[in-house]
């Protein structure tokens, strides 16, 4: 397409080559603006532009078309400082809480925005994260407070120190360290894949086995060199039949119980299959490193068989398995991950449902895929157990608790200084892509105007909505914190012995006491399994017609009568409540249960695993 003649004659007067004009047809000769010295006039030009300008140079040349940010950039830097901070302390901010944010940000400092119902608009956060590329969208992994505490450089380096001497005694080698965990597993898959359907339908569907199902749990163990022991498996059953075992791991074991959870004598059980698969001898001793659960801490027929084979038992420190444990850190999830793809795989090519007896054979077929020496040797590397680096964690890895410890601290002062930082007091941020990370005081100060930075002149993040401490949970049952230890030590176990038996005589005390108010109240006497649903004809004789209360109407509310009754939901036994919380029995398979265990809504109390 030709182009029009002033558009011929300005490019050629740029270019300094004659031109033809289109209505004489005679050639025009253009003069070169460069011959004639014009070359100063352009560069001055330019020079009085960076003169007049604010801006540097380099930032002149570098800088990039387009409309500018409504945010100024140092205002974005604290931005994803903000956001990137608040994600390491498990305070994660959504697009939603983004959007807010930054609404509030230009609105409070003054910024020309357009946009409205005062949220940020969806394209602003797309450019946002196309301009940062330290930060994105991600699915976080639900972490509880207790977690978060319980993971603190206190404890690592007390476990560490712990099995570094207990390396350094008799030098195991990676064939003879094992980790034990458990486990529950139901009929219900836990994780359904993403489907191809059809687009813009509201909701995609895909079948399950069952609306719940109950819990059955499993045991595993392996070795930092890649074996691994065959497995236990409990099924929430009262009696026991091979038929429940069909398919099962080769080796693998199989336990009942009414609630499906693992027991002191269930674990004592697997310890003595442990001991058949690997045979230790005083020679070739075995380290064995496990969590502090009840059945596993509490359990002194465990502690004195550990002892006459040659078995040490190390337990890692309360609430940090999800970083210091090699079966959760890379065992656990491909196991439930393929075991819910076998349940989905058997679903779309059987006619039938699942039901407790397909689970040994779904389990197996599971258990059998990510049972292999790769998973096991990276669990243990990626720990830091074998080969053994009490420095495998960073201060990243520790930053969330540590600056909490550092706002409980800030929040106790009764008149925290304007302006004041603990930049000194959090560690390092360089892994987690933050650079010269400042907090503001909680406070909100006042911004000063005479200071030379111009972030300082701005309204952060911080003062729109600072970081608060995390609440504390209490709790009524009075236990002692747990902290890592040898548990086959001479003096653990004999320290253990002497609280049994006080637990245990405190228990015959209190059920002495409580079987002296018997019929007391509603003149409603305690069967033989401690409930109250049993009374005498004499009782129900005196009790008047206006305020009578028949057997089925009694709650099961009141104690065990056997002191070794544990709960079915935390494993507590009846001689060590401490604090006499009020137990509850299930009306249909008779266990017991501390009623803030089992939270029962009404009078006919039926627990969860009678429900299923």
């Amino acid at each position: 397409m030709p182009r029009c003649p002033e558009a011929s004659i300005r490019q050629s007067r740029a270019d300094g080559i004659p031109c033809r004009s289109a209505a004489t047809d005679e050639v025009l000769k253009v003069p070169n603006y460069w011959d004639y010295g014009q070359r100063p006039t352009i560069r001055s030009t330019l020079k009085r532009l960076v003169k007049d300008s604010e801006e540097s140079l380099d930032s002149l040349v570098h800088k990039p078309l387009g409309r500018k940010p409504i945010l100024p950039p140092e205002l974005e830097e604290k931005l994803v400082e903000y956001i990137l901070i608040m994600e390491a302390k498990y305070y994660g901010l959504t697009r939603m809480d983004v959007r807010r944010m930054v609404y509030q940000l230009a609105s409070k400092n003054n910024l020309p925005n357009h946009f409205k119902n005062e949220v940020a608009g969806r394209a602003w956060l797309d450019l946002f994260l196309r301009r940062h590329k330290e930060v994105s969208v991600r699915k976080p992994t639900g972490t509880s407070y207790a977690r978060v505490q319980g993971f603190n450089r206190f404890a690592v380096k007390t476990f560490f120190d712990i099995l570094g001497a207990e390396l350094q005694k008799r030098h195991y080698p990676p064939d003879r360290i094992f980790n034990v965990d458990e486990t529950g597993l139901t009929i219900v898959q836990s994780k359904i894949p993403e489907v191809i359907g059809k687009k813009g339908k509201r909701q995609i569907g895909a079948l399950t086995s069952a609306e719940r199902g109950s819990l059955m749990t499993v045991v595993c163990c392996m070795s930092a060199s890649g074996i691994h022991i065959p497995p236990m498996m409990i099924f929430p059953r009262k009696n026991f039949t091979d038929i429940l075992m069909k398919g099962a791991p080769p080796g693998a074991i199989g336990k009942v119980h009414p609630s499906g959870w693992i027991q002191n004598n269930l674990f004592t059980d697997w310890f003595k299959h442990f001991i058949e698969k690997t045979h230790p001898t005083e020679q070739s001793p075995m380290l064995l490193i496990l969590d502090g659960h009840y059945s596993h801490t509490r359990n002194l027929d465990l502690l004195e068989l550990a002892r006459e084979n040659h078995v040490a038992i190390i337990t890692l420190p309360p609430h940090t398995t999800h970083k210091m444990q090699p079966l959760d850190k890379t065992f656990m999830g491909a196991l439930k991950c393929y075991y819910s793809e076998e349940i989905r795989k058997f679903i779309l090519h059987s006619d039938k449902v699942v039901k407790p007896y397909d689970i040994a054979e779904l389990f197996g077929k599971a258990y059998l895929r990510c049972c292999t020496a790769e998973i096991a040797v990276n669990g243990f590397r990626a720990t830091g157990i074998y080969p053994m680096n009490p420095n495998i964690f960073t201060d990243a890895d520790f930053l969330a608790e540590e600056q909490q410890q550092v706002l409980n601290t800030r929040f106790e002062d009764e008149q925290p200084l304007p302006g004041d930082t603990i930049q000194a007091e959090i560690p390092s941020l360089a892994d987690t892509g933050i650079s010269q990370v400042q907090l503001q005081s909680l406070d909100n100060p006042a911004i000063p105007t005479s200071s030379t930075d111009s972030s300082s002149q701005l309204i952060l993040p911080s003062d729109i909505r600072p970081i608060l401490p995390a609440k504390t949970k209490t709790s009524n049952r009075g236990r002692k914190t747990f902290k890592s230890t040898v548990l086959t030590s001479s003096p653990y176990k004999n320290d253990l012995a002497v609280s049994l038996q006080l637990a245990e005589s405190r228990g015959r005390n209190r059920g002495q006491r409580y079987a002296s108010r018997r019929g007391r109240g509603r003149g409603i006497a305690r069967n033989s399994r401690g409930g109250r649903g049993a009374s005498t004809s004499n009782q129900r004789d005196t009790v008047s017609s206006s305020d009578s209360t028949s057997e089925d109407d009694a709650p099961s509310y009141g104690v065990p009568e056997n002191v070794d009754t544990n709960c079915i939901f935390c494993d507590m036994p009846y001689s060590a409540d401490k604090c006499g919380e009020e137990w509850i029995q299930c009306q249909s398979c008779t266990c017991w249960a501390h009623t803030e265990c089992a939270g029962p809504e009404g009078e006919y109390y039926i627990c969860d695993f009678c429900r299923c």
